[in-house]
């Protein structure tokens, strides 16, 4: 908690600004984007696989930045940055996918679709 607390732009998450674009975001599409992409119709009461969240307190939706912001104001505020996840896929799967510089997801063949995977690299 206390590194996430340090980093310096975490003031933007309290402002006016912030609270209205995500509730834009919210209205816009209420469901998880990575688990319609799976099939999965998710408003965050469900896990990934689409089993119910048993835990009540994570049955919410998350507003991420799809490109990390570090700060920069025009990123932070920018709509078309933002996308909609469930708090399993927001806090386990796109954190990983931003540490690992890659994503995971996998195609119907099981072959990774993220061109910077490194089974992709030739």
């Amino acid at each position: 908690m206390a590194r996430y607390e340090a980093r310096p732009w975490r003031h933007l998450y309290r402002t006016a600004a912030w609270r209205h674009l995500r509730a834009a975001q919210i209205a816009a599409k209420p469901l998880c984007e990575w688990c319609l992409r799976d099939g999965v119709v998710n408003d965050g009461a469900l896990l990934p696989g689409g089993d119910p969240q048993p835990a009540p307190k994570l049955r919410v939706l998350i507003v991420d930045h799809k490109i990390p912001h570090k700060g920069d104001h025009a990123l932070f505020h920018d709509p078309g940055n933002l996308q909609t996840l469930c708090k399993p896929h927001h806090d386990r799967h796109k954190q990983r996918e931003e540490i690992r510089g890659y994503s995971e997801a996998r195609g119907l063949d099981g072959w990774p679709i993220d061109p910077a995977h490194p089974a992709n690299r030739a």
